[in-house]
């Protein structure tokens, strides 16, 4: 459930995480990114929703609605969008049963008392209430570039339990903080990470807080070296260096990355097809001719299906930024 919520966002979460090592197609405005095709609707199915569809719609070009729905057809969540002093925030939200399961099974006798046995759909008639699993909130500056995206992750119960017992909240699990800068192509160069924990049963007070900081070596356009600290003492004063990852190429594609207990493969199968070998984790991953992502499988029942349309559009905003830059295909 962890490696899936991160990956939403991943789409959204939900398969994998994404990147696209060769934009060609993209056209800038000033540090913007201007993409000529954007994400509609995402079919696939994971672990936690089971079969799903995603619906994307827009407006002025920035996401105003995701709605997902069930392999009935039945709308199961929603992406809520707010604004408050300048952040962004994009929560989205899974629909879980207002009621217990004892609650339920009354509600049962009654529609059946009032309207016959089979005459009546007990799944549209139990009362919903929207429960946040994954959100991110963003910090833009002057030129629209994010400068700050705080990512929270919720754990999903399967069991909300019945009675005094019952309990249908999403738990905070822990909070990414990441913090950028760009050089002059708008590319990223350095990142502030902040890794807060919680408690399941107390989220008011983080467990733990963990400090990093990756920095982005570029040769020739391309990266080259990932160089990735952490500090002892919880001050950005006493940075240790614990990783260099290193990227290689076959011409202008990226084709390893690689670090101490860190290892990613690209093998390429065709110009649009390939797969990735993260640390002995396979992913099989089939691009469009923006080089954008449009299949993706994980060989254990992790799929996604995604469909564009003509236009530009902000959803990189739902995902780890820099991820765009470590060798993952990627959905836009």
């Amino acid at each position: 459930m962890k490696l899936m919520l991160r990956n939403i966002g991943c789409l959204l979460l939900f398969a994998v995480a994404w990147v696209s090592c060769n934009d060609d197609d993209d056209v800038k405005v000033g540090k913007q990114i201007v993409n000529p095709v954007r994400v509609k609707e995402i079919v696939g199915h994971n672990a936690h929703w089971g079969d799903y569809t995603l619906k994307l719609a827009y407006e002025n070009d920035k996401i105003s609605t995701i709605e997902r729905f069930d392999k009935n057809g039945r709308q199961k969540g929603e992406l809520v969008i707010t604004k408050e002093q300048g952040v962004m925030t994009y929560s989205l939200d899974d629909y879980v049963y207002k009621i217990d399961a004892d609650a339920i099974a009354d509600l049962d006798q009654e529609l059946t008392l009032k309207y016959g046995a089979g005459n009546y759909s007990l799944e549209d008639s139990i009362p919903l209430v929207a429960k946040t699993i994954y959100e991110v909130a963003l910090t833009l500056d002057e030129e629209s570039m994010v400068t700050r995206q705080k990512i929270s992750y919720f754990t999903p119960k399967k069991d909300f339990g019945v009675g005094e017992d019952f309990n249908n909240d999403f738990p905070l699990e822990r909070v990414e903080t990441y913090i950028y800068e760009y050089d002059e192509k708008g590319n990223v160069l350095n990142v502030r990470l902040f890794v807060d924990k919680y408690k399941p049963e107390n989220a008011k007070d983080y467990v733990s807080r963990e400090l990093y900081k990756y920095e982005y070596e570029y040769h020739g356009g391309k990266i080259v070296t990932n160089r990735i600290y952490t500090v002892n003492d919880q001050s950005e004063e006493s940075w240790v260096l614990m990783e260099d990852r290193n990227y290689t190429y076959s011409g202008n594609n990226l084709v390893s990355v690689k670090g101490d207990g860190y290892s990613l493969d690209r093998n390429y199968s065709d110009a649009r097809t390939l797969s990735l070998n993260l640390n002995g984790e396979i992913t099989s991953y089939v691009l469009n001719e923006y080089n954008f992502l449009i299949k993706s499988d994980n060989g254990k029942g992790e799929v996604m299906n995604v469909t564009y349309e003509p236009g530009n559009g902000n959803f990189y905003h739902m995902y780890r930024l820099d991820r765009e830059q470590e060798g993952f295909p990627v959905i836009k």
